[in-house]
């Protein structure tokens, strides 16, 4: 059984950025649901967002741990990389783990706390049987969970945590998109237990959407 008693707060903990309005209304929202759904192009901010809230949260001692999941679309097993779980698993999220560098820019600290498992990597393969209790849970490139995925993650959630999931709904990489579960989550959106927010807000080079307007049309 996982030790879910919170622990004392720490003392102030500075992060390296600071959320916009947008995305602080979005946080409140997302700490009073069991599961959140971050939509937004690439720049929108979904990711760090939902990285500011884990870490925030964990060092203030509401959640214990930080789980952090996607699906990996071109093997779910990852059996081509060598080294374990969460050696198979870490070149897909090196995109979030750079985000919780930028937002709190300790490694060793978030090294030690990925020794401790404070921080844990985990392949959607292995959710199956687990429960997460007292964590922030997230799963990014939502858009690219089957619908199997879908109802499993959903059902990995334990007592006193949240589940924060990240993704564009444009970017969908499944070969079989008719297995994509996007049409299940918009179905997800008509209970009380869940939020939705898309984020508008750009926060790279604004040259970006103007130049890739020309590329896709939209």
């Amino acid at each position: 059984m996982e030790n879910t008693q919170k622990r004392q707060p720490k003392g102030n903990i500075k992060f390296n950025i600071t959320l916009s309005q947008e995305q602080k209304q979005a946080k409140e929202n997302i700490l009073n649901h069991a599961y959140s759904f971050v939509v937004g192009k690439a720049g929108s901010g979904k990711t760090l967002l939902a990285v500011q809230i884990a870490l925030d949260m964990f060092f203030k001692r509401q959640y214990n741990r930080v789980i952090i999941t996607r699906p990996t679309v071109a093997t779910e097993d990852n059996g081509f990389l060598p080294g374990d779980e969460k050696e198979k698993l870490e070149p897909w999220l090196v995109p979030i783990m750079s985000n919780m560098r930028k937002v709190y820019n300790k490694p060793e600290k978030i090294q030690k706390m990925m020794d401790a498992e404070e921080i844990e990597l985990v392949s959607l393969t292995h959710f199956r049987g687990r429960t997460f209790d007292s964590a922030v849970v997230i799963v990014d490139e939502f858009q690219n969970l089957t619908k199997a995925q879908l109802r499993m993650a959903l059902g990995r959630l334990g007592k006193d945590s949240i589940m924060i999931f990240c993704g564009d709904n444009q970017q969908i990489d499944l070969k079989d998109k008719f297995n994509s579960a996007i049409d299940d989550i918009a179905k997800l959106e008509q209970s009380s237990y869940v939020y939705k927010i898309v984020l508008e807000d750009n926060h790279r080079h604004s040259a970006i959407d103007s130049v890739l307007k020309l590329l896709t049309g939209y």
